[in-house]
């Protein structure tokens, strides 16, 4: 099979603008290298999907996970704890499947940590993009915090607060304020079912969500009217999101199954895009941006605001 490598033209392509020459550098150090897969492969890899898809057994999203996430998040603290090393904070869940999906089909990566890579270089985009000078920047459902690390290379000076319902989250992100790895950098607690009143955005703030309302299903309802309420400058999603799938195509409705069945965010476009027509709310961004896991493309970026 021939080797092919992820091109800053591909990326322009997917974004619809050009991307920065300290993106672009960043996408060379990645090393993005990918194979096709045959089409017998192909055929294996669906059968695979379906099996999962009629399998009683499989975990679904919700309310009561949160222990699962407080033991997840708690392995990078323990690695925290022994090391002292940032790069505790990346979740050990990446790598799991052999593809994964890439402009709308499988891919075999042949580069090491190809999925956690390219959500890097996206979610780094968004930041540029949205981010680079704004006074605070808080991750909703932001786990270990390594989004969080990489906005601050990016924005040197603002405030970085990472909201997570764990408490391993806020003991890893305040360890790192703590041990002086970023001082300005805080954890807190946030439910998405129960939202914190007593947080306020920072003037000039960003709030942003990855894969992290994906576990609410259709409970979003509450976490929309708190943004409404509290109002920060600008949200960021990258999120799965069905609407922007095609409806015929094989692939994408395997991702709109998985996702259902697993009990992922669904209903939250639709329900901006009417809070938008009784002018509560703008969308300025809603695109698919063809990268996910083997299983679903979960990345879907979102940009909205609460009018004032």
């Amino acid at each position: 099979m021939t080797v092919q490598t992820i091109q800053p033209a591909d990326l322009e392509a997917i974004l619809g603008e050009p991307i920065s020459e300290r993106l672009t550098k960043r996408l060379a150090e990645f090393d993005l290298r990918f194979t096709e897969i045959t089409p017998q492969e192909r055929d294996q890899y669906i059968l695979e999907a379906v099996r999962a898809l009629v399998n009683p057994e499989i975990k679904v999203a919700g309310e009561h996970r949160i222990g699962d996430w407080e033991k997840g998040w708690g392995e990078n603290f323990d690695i925290f704890c022994k090391t002292g090393n940032p790069d505790a904070a990346v979740p050990l869940y990446f790598g799991k499947h052999p593809i994964v999906r890439w402009r709308r089909r499988w891919v075999r990566p042949v580069s090491e940590s190809f999925d956690y890579r390219i959500i890097c270089l996206l979610v780094e985009y968004a930041m540029e993009r949205y981010m680079k000078d704004t006074a605070g920047i808080y991750e909703f459902g932001c786990g270990p915090g390594y989004h969080l690390l990489r906005a601050r290379k990016i924005n040197p000076t603002a405030h970085l607060v990472g909201l997570d319902w764990t408490t391993a989250s806020q003991k890893i992100l305040n360890g790192m304020a703590a041990s002086g790895i970023d001082p300005n950098l805080e954890g807190r607690n946030f439910d998405f079912y129960h939202p914190d009143e007593t947080l306020e955005f920072l003037p000039n703030s960003v709030a942003y969500s990855v894969a992290a309302l994906e576990q609410i299903g259709p409970r979003h309802e509450e976490f929309i009217q708190f943004m409404l309420r509290k109002k920060p400058g600008l949200i960021v999603h990258f999120e799965p999101i069905d609407e922007v799938l095609e409806k015929d195509d094989l692939h994408d409705q395997l991702s709109v199954l998985y996702s259902n069945k697993r009990n992922y965010l669904r209903g939250y476009l639709p329900r901006l895009e009417e809070l938008e027509r009784e002018g509560k709310l703008t969308i300025h961004r809603k695109q698919r941006v063809h990268s996910g896991s083997f299983f679903i493309e979960g990345h879907s970026l979102i940009v909205w605001s609460p009018n004032r």
